[in-house]
């Protein structure tokens, strides 16, 4: 297990473990558990919370080298990037009619909610794995792409559902690109939090049942624009932007 492959071998075992607990086995408990004050919906941080665990396992007991961090080289700009499509979801309001409150009060909560859980997530992938990929050899940027955009593709069960062949390939794909765009990210900034906004523009559009289910497609590809505009001027002026080597190995 001190080995680079035998660590991201328990890493994954635990990311997949937990996912397939949580989204494929769907414990009664999880399916009947309700938290006070409006607070169920943070439930659902679960699904997310195997790559953090794995990923916290691991750095824990083997100490692995790491390049990217939390908050990277800017803690107020990684805070600012996720405090942005919380804010929005705050103004604009989640629709929850058919379970009460209020709307500006539950576009708090699933905004908390949404950040939360891509950064759990991205904890995993970029804030671990990336660094320990890197370290297996001479490996391209479209190398770790592939073989991380395929274990995050699994990680989701997603052979499990029953859709179609280009659905599949379709999404492993979006995967792959993503990963690949997200390295890109954390080269410049070395922050989780970064790359779990980028990450959060897909739960905006499709993947996010909450956001969904209680905002207009209008409103959510209104908050898209803003936000991507908004993080990609604030990456490209990002505060002790990286000037690794780790940039200029082959593609």
């Amino acid at each position: 297990m001190g080995s680079a492959p035998g660590r991201i071998a328990l890493f994954y075992g635990i990311a997949v473990t937990c996912s397939w607990y949580f989204r494929i086995h769907d414990p009664a408990w999880y399916r009947t558990l309700e938290l006070p004050y409006g607070l169920t919906p943070f439930k659902y941080l679960l699904e997310g919370l195997g790559p953090t665990l794995g990923a916290l396992l691991v750095i824990v007991l083997f100490r692995p080298k790491q390049n990217v961090s939390l908050f990277g080289t800017s803690r107020k700009w990684s805070l600012m990037m996720a405090a942005l499509p919380v804010l929005l979801l705050t103004l604009v309001g989640i629709d929850a009619s058919h379970e009460g409150g209020n709307a500006h009060v539950n576009g708090l909560t699933v905004g908390l909610l949404s950040v939360g859980y891509v950064v759990l997530e991205e904890f995993g992938w970029r804030g671990y794995l990336l660094d320990e990929v890197r370290g297996l050899g001479n490996t391209s940027v479209r190398g770790r792409a592939l073989l991380i955009g395929m274990l995050w593709y699994i990680w989701h069960l997603t052979p499990m559902n029953a859709a179609g062949i280009g659905d599949h390939l379709t999404f492993l794909a979006m995967l792959v690109f993503a990963s690949w765009g997200f390295e890109k990210i954390t080269d410049t900034t070395g922050s989780v939090i970064s790359v779990a906004c980028f990450h959060l523009l897909g739960s905006l559009l499709s993947t996010n049942q909450l956001i969904q289910n209680g905002l207009s497609s209008t409103w959510r590809l209104a908050i898209f624009g803003i936000c991507l505009v908004a993080w990609i001027s604030m990456v490209s002026k990002w505060p002790g932007r990286q000037a690794r080597k780790l940039t200029s190995q082959p593609l």
